[in-house]
């Protein structure tokens, strides 16, 4: 997490963040500590745990597009 906010970084202005609740690979403490440090940087976090949900990756995906079509216009 250090490049973020880095003067030697690009970062992306805007982030989609999907967290399984039940994803046995990642503990939920980094996925939030990821969108509050992008927050309190000033970028666009979109950030949810879903619920009952594995490391599968397919979410909302009507959800995703929505908020893609909204950031490009």
């Amino acid at each position: 997490m250090n490049f973020i906010g880095s003067a030697q970084a690009t970062n992306a202005r805007y982030w989609y963040i999907r967290h399984g609740a039940r994803d046995r690979d990642t503990a939920f403490p980094i996925v939030i500590n990821l969108a509050t440090k992008l927050r309190n940087n000033g970028n666009e976090v979109n950030f949810k745990l879903s619920w009952n949900r594995p490391h599968s990756g397919d979410y909302a995906l009507n959800e995703l597009f929505e908020w893609i079509k909204r950031i490009t216009r």
